[in-house]
């Protein structure tokens, strides 16, 4: 009864991917509809992927059918794959050397297409041979492969396989620390693969690693886990295995453990009655007909069977178990076998049997767990860790190469960015720069429209007076030559001649002006004489008639500003008062004066004529006051000009009494 609480079943399915069986309908279904030889070649390849583990004979008829379509279509390439069905078959077949030989030569061919997916399953066949045959350090070495390439590749479920199985072989090593470790690195990769049939085997193994380790209540609800499962999925293979395994969990309710195992023997007769866990279900019902016989009294009325026939029907069982064992070359079921048989011989008092018995038992058991292979094995794992650690030493310095290299990229960024920035920044100040020079010229070209506005109508208004007198006597001469004697006729001819002189001399002085102020209309201060601005009225308005000029004004009186400016604003001041006085009966006199006092100087010109409103004279205040072609611009010039050379002006005006305007500037 002891042997029956530390076995295990050893080997557990392998197909390459998730499969539940209802899916199997569905691949045959799809073969019925001659599909094109790309797609008959998954379908009988995904067909195979199932079959593989409880249908060695399905998974052989379709193996070979994709090897014709490999053959016809010379898809070399594919033999790789193909192979793995060959594979499962001759192992199960316990054709040990043929499945081997397939493994190599798939092994080899997936070596050269480079196919670390199908290469991790190759890895994984070689373990589960030398596991079946008792060879556990190589088991483990090729296991970890598995783990290594499965990873890598991403073939979850191989990964999964190959932690089960290896939970299993530790605990038949007798290391649970290990077996535990292994089984939830096998559910952590059953979860990442998101595969129902990976979680439910995933359980059974720990429900079967609790049960041998004495814990029931985890392992009933283990085996519970992992029948929902594979009811979910509709998975017989699944429920066969389970129910192989759960048999085993409370023998003192031994109808229902004997109910339960000839409910998967009747799977396993069905569909691989040499199956691996075909053996290890024999052996349990052989065990369990020796319970029946110790405890006949209890059981004797659900049995069909005598207590002499109990016997015979375990002997039976046992024969049955080390047979297929034997044929699959697997030394630990023959073990197993040996040592249930040692007590069927001790029932029957069947002492040298017995002895044959328990010594080929010790002797088989010697073979497969030897102290060396238990040092083997110890040292593949040690290796596997160091490997393991040498891979994450070497994962954390390319971590540091990548830190110090993105520390690098951040570095040159940041200059990258300051470059940016102080190009930027120069290309604004650059851009500022040509804005403010842009302006600049902007308002220079403003400025100089108005100077060629306000020259054009300095011109205007200088030249305009001479031309008009000129214009006037010529009129005179033409129309009414009768009315002027010899005498007024020569003087006018005087007076004409020498205003034209004065014409051109002043046309002279306002172009040499005017060539000095091309550039920039500006003032050029300095001292000035008010004998030499009252002079050039004088001469300029020579051809007035009629009107008294009156000059008065200190000898040597002079004042800091422009002078053609000043001369421009008082022949300006004078033309308008010409003006008035025309329309002037009686005496017409035109005042120009000149004082100062302790802070200014002041030049005044006073007219007698009729007088006007302050509106008359609004243009010499006010910017806004609109000008025409004829009227309004001397006074815009006046005022301009004036504040050019910081002038004031004050206008008084009565009616019928006249007109005064003063100019004003400070002392400089």
């Amino acid at each position: 009864m002891i042997a029956r609480f530390i076995l295990f079943i050893l080997f557990l399915p392998l197909p390459l991917c998730s499969q539940e069986f209802s899916k199997l309908e569905f691949f045959k279904k799809e073969l019925k509809t001659n599909p094109p030889e790309e797609k008959r070649f998954e379908l009988q390849q995904s067909l195979v992927n199932i079959y593989r583990i409880y249908n060695p004979d399905s998974c052989f008829f379709y193996t070979q059918k994709n090897l014709e379509l490999i053959k016809k279509n010379k898809w070399n390439i594919r033999k790789g794959k193909a192979f793995l069905g060959l594979v499962s078959y001759y192992t199960e077949k316990n054709k040990i050397s043929q499945a081997l030989k397939y493994n190599q030569e798939s092994f080899n061919i997936n070596t050269k297409n480079k196919d670390e997916y199908t290469l991790a399953d190759n890895y994984y066949m070689f373990g589960r041979l030398s596991h079946q045959k008792g060879e556990h350090a190589e088991a483990v070495k090729n296991y970890l492969k598995s783990i290594d390439l499965g990873t890598k590749s991403k073939n979850l479920w191989i990964v999964n396989s190959a932690y089960r199985s290896l939970a299993f072989l530790y605990l038949d090593e007798s290391n649970k620390e290990k077996s535990y470790e292994n089984i939830n690195k096998a559910l952590k990769a059953a979860q990442e693969s998101n595969s129902q049939e990976a979680l439910g085997f995933c359980h059974g193994v720990l429900a079967e690693i609790d049960r041998s380790l004495g814990k029931l209540k985890e392992a009933q609800i283990n085996f519970e886990k992992a029948y929902q499962y594979f009811k979910n999925t509709q998975n017989e293979y699944g429920q066969a295995w389970l129910f192989t395994n759960w048999s085993l969990l409370d023998v003192t309710k031994l109808m229902e453990s004997y109910q339960m195992q000839m409910k998967a023997q009747e799977i396993w007769d069905k569909t691989s009655p040499n199956h691996y866990m075909s053996v290890a279900n024999h052996y349990n019902i052989a065990y369990t007909y020796l319970d029946f016989y110790k405890q006949y009294g209890k059981y004797q009325n659900q049995l069909k069977w005598n207590k002499n026939e109990l016997l015979k029907e375990a002997q039976k069982e046992f024969e049955i178990s080390k047979s297929i064992a034997e044929n699959n070359n697997n030394k630990q079921w023959v073990m197993f076998n040996y040592l249930g048989m040692s007590e069927l011989s001790r029932l029957k008092g069947d002492l040298d049997g017995y002895a044959e018995n328990i010594q080929e038992y010790y002797n088989t058991r010697d073979s497969i767990y030897s102290q060396s292979r238990k040092n083997e094995m110890a040292k593949l794992e040690s290796q596997k860790v160091v490997e393991q650690k040498n891979k994450e030493i070497k994962f954390n310095k390319l971590i540091i190469k990548n830190k110090e290299r993105e520390r690098l990229y951040y570095i040159l960024g940041l200059f990258a960015l300051l470059t940016i920035g102080v190009l930027m920044f120069f290309l604004y100040k650059q851009s500022k720069k040509n804005s403010d020079r842009l302006q600049k010229l902007n308002i220079e070209l403003d400025k100089a429209n108005k100077t060629n506005m306000k020259f054009f109508g300095i011109l205007n208004h200088d030249l305009r007076s001479p031309v008009v007198g000129l214009i006037h006597f010529l009129h005179l001469q033409k129309e009414a030559p009768e009315i002027m004697d010899d005498e007024t006729k020569k003087r006018l001819e005087n007076k004409v001649i020498n205003a034209s002189e004065k014409l051109l001399q002043q046309m002279e002085d306002l172009l040499l002006w005017s060539k000095g102020q091309m550039d920039n209309f500006s003032p050029e201060i300095k001292t000035v004489f008010i004998k030499d601005i009252f002079k050039d009225i004088e001469e300029n308005f020579s051809w007035v008639e009629n009107i008294e000029f009156i000059f008065d004004f200190p000898e040597n009186m002079s004042i800091s500003t422009d002078q053609e400016y000043l001369k421009t604003i008082t022949r300006n001041l004078t033309n308008n008062s010409v003006k008035v006085l025309e329309q002037k009966e009686g005496k017409k006199v035109i005042i120009w004066k000149a004082f100062s006092d302790e802070n200014k100087n002041y030049i005044t010109i006073t007219d007698n004529g009729e007088g006007a409103s302050t509106d008359k004279f609004k243009a010499l205040f006010d910017d806004s006051v609109t000008i025409g072609t004829k009227k309004g611009l001397g006074l815009h010039l006046i005022r301009d000009l004036s504040r050019a050379i910081d002038m004031e002006i004050e206008v008084k005006s009565e009616q019928n009494q006249g007109s005064t305007i003063t100019l004003s500037s400070k002392k400089i």
